[in-house]
């Protein structure tokens, strides 16, 4: 469905929320600028795709603002489109729409009345938005607590104030972070396009552009798409989409997704290592991004050097060990506290290339760049 709807609004104070660096800054890799020709040169929007929804988003001092120009109904248990029924069938009484544990929220009970150009009602919208960007937490609060906490974290905060950790969709974070290996963010946000635009379903064309959802795990997991990834470019890449999600559908697809997210930290992490081509800091960005997890410490090369603030040891060491790895997230959780992993990605945004020296666009770094591509990859990452 594509219908360009009009601006809305949900109260949110600018402290509370920097769209660009939340954004742009390697948690998402579905979101980019929008300019329309007639947008104030003072204003900055992003538009971007989640819950099977193309989103145009920007924001006031007060207000974050959104439009909604294509989306798709909400999945049923039985895989009907029900966009055109008279009455809204909802999921069977009791029955589990695991469609719940990709959008974050529960199936809506009824559409939306009175000539309005959504599916659904407003607060399905806005409720999507407070999960998605975890608009319960009050960030200011926390903000004073890590500046309080290390002055490489204050001397960080003025800028890059109101950085949210996003929580996303699992099954598309998941195959997302199997990209960023040994990659970078412009070439990773290449990478999942092409897994949307080759296996995702398409929910609208706006400007010009075709815009899909994410794929179902199932449909990575077809033999052929490993052969197809690599030729698009995924490399070894190919095969860990293609084996991960063969297995993660012979333990129960969104079942085994659901029962992984009430997991608590350490077994949630375990049991992502079980996956073909997944290591710890894919892990940890999985269970940090979309599992809840928010103590969890992604350590790629970068926030290896990031961690010699503390840790001044490390000062002449170049690779990271597992051992090392372990020393590093345990120091910024004494340090941080519980939600450690959400203060390291502010300090991972504010050490960003395209955040430090504006108009650099190429050669941005992504949650799991490393200095050089290897020839042989084999290690899990």
């Amino acid at each position: 469905m594509s219908a360009a709807t009009k601006w809305r609004s949900l109260l949110c104070d600018s402290n509370q929320l920097q769209l660009k660096a939340t954004l742009l800054g390697g948690q998402s890799f579905r979101w980019k600028n929008h300019t329309p020709n007639n947008l104030d040169p003072q204003q900055t929007e992003f538009i971007g795709v989640f819950a099977n929804i193309v989103w145009i988003l920007r924001q006031t001092e007060r207000e974050l603002q959104y439009r909604i120009v294509g989306e798709q109904s909400y999945p049923n248990g039985a895989n009907r489109d029900v966009t055109k029924a008279a009455v809204h069938e909802q999921t069977t009484t009791g029955a589990k729409n695991l469609a719940q544990v990709r959008l974050k929220v529960m199936e809506p009970a009824e559409y939306a009345t009175g000539g309005e150009s959504l599916l659904y009602p407003v607060s399905y919208y806005e409720q999507l938005l407070r999960i998605y960007f975890r608009l319960d937490v009050n960030l200011e609060h926390y903000y004073q607590q890590w500046i309080k906490c290390h002055e490489h974290f204050a001397n960080s905060a003025t800028k890059f104030y109101a950085v949210r950790q996003l929580d996303q969709d699992p099954v598309e974070n998941l195959f997302c972070f199997i990209c960023s290996q040994n990659n970078h963010i412009a070439r990773i946000s290449d990478m999942v396009e092409k897994l949307c635009r080759n296996y995702g379903e398409k929910i609208c064309d706006y400007e010009g552009t075709c815009y899909y959802n994410f794929p179902s795990v199932a449909s990575l997991a077809e033999a052929t798409v490993e052969q197809k990834l690599r030729e698009l470019g995924f490399g070894y890449r190919a095969k860990y989409i293609q084996r991960s999600a063969e297995k993660i559908l012979q333990l129960g697809d969104l079942e085994w997704f659901r029962q992984l997210c009430q997991l608590d930290y350490k077994a949630a992490h375990r049991e992502l290592l079980s996956l073909p081509g997944i290591g710890p800091k894919v892990a940890d960005c999985i269970c940090l991004m979309s599992l809840g997890h928010l103590q969890a410490i992604p350590v790629d090369t970068h926030v290896f050097q990031l961690a010699k603030h503390y840790l001044p040891t490390l000062a002449k060491t170049q690779n990271v060990t597992d051992r090392q790895y372990v020393t590093v997230a345990d120091k910024f959780r004494e340090i941080y506290g519980p939600y450690a992993g959400w203060a390291q990605t502010v300090l991972f945004c504010s050490d960003l290339r395209q955040f430090r020296q504006r108009g650099t666009d190429d050669g941005e770094e992504g949650q799991e760049n490393t200095n050089k591509p290897r020839k042989k990859q084999k290690k899990k990452v």
